[in-house]
């Protein structure tokens, strides 16, 4: 697990220019799909049995777009996960969630396929 110290200094950057990459302007799809502001919450589903790891910066992603959001993990960085396994439920407003979400998914599963890999 990182310590907020260490995410902060080390990590915000490269989630943040991950996100202004990919998030360029205006989230077109999600003011589509979310013209107001409205809390709801999505699922985080393994689609494949391996190792966890980067479940902080997952949830990192969503606090930076938005800091009343909050990830509760049903697991920990380094568990075997199997397929169709519910992950964890990220929360807060659906723009941040429909926005983020690349950039997390992106980081989460490039960070747990070295770690199945590894294993």
């Amino acid at each position: 697990m990182i310590n907020g110290v260490t995410l902060k200094v080390n990590v915000d950057d490269y989630i943040m220019n991950t996100l202004r990459e990919d998030i360029t302007y205006e989230d077109v799809s999600a003011n589509a799909v979310m013209p107001e502001d409205k809390q709801g919450k999505a699922e985080l589903i393994c689609k494949q049995d391996g190792v966890i790891c980067g479940l902080d910066i997952f949830r990192r992603t969503f606090e930076l777009l938005d800091s009343t959001s909050r990830f509760e993990a049903n697991c920990k960085d380094g568990d075997f996960v199997k397929k169709g396994e519910l992950l964890g439920v990220i929360y807060g407003d659906i723009k941040a969630i429909l926005s983020g979400e690349r950039t997390a998914l992106n980081y989460l599963q490039r960070m747990s396929g070295s770690a199945t890999i590894t294993r």
